[in-house]
């Protein structure tokens, strides 16, 4: 699946799968992009019981803050 830009700057990067101990591979790309290395820590927040955000626990305020503007529309 190719790259696309999406509503609010949100990015499709292509799929990726669970494995049986719940591992998920985030993709290089988006590793590089965000910086995100081995052993660095991340939060899971899930919404409506069908969308997972994986954040920098640097990150997550900002990311709530910016999920609760959306909601207020």
């Amino acid at each position: 699946m190719d790259k696309k830009v999406c509503a609010h700057d949100m990015r499709i990067w292509g799929n990726v799968t669970v494995w049986p101990k719940g591992q998920v591979v985030i993709p290089k790309d988006v590793r590089d992009l965000l910086g995100i290395s081995s052993k660095d820590n991340l939060v899971v927040i899930t919404k409506w019981n069908s969308v997972v955000w994986l954040v920098r626990n640097n990150d997550v305020n900002h990311i709530m803050d910016y999920i609760k503007s959306e909601m207020a529309d």
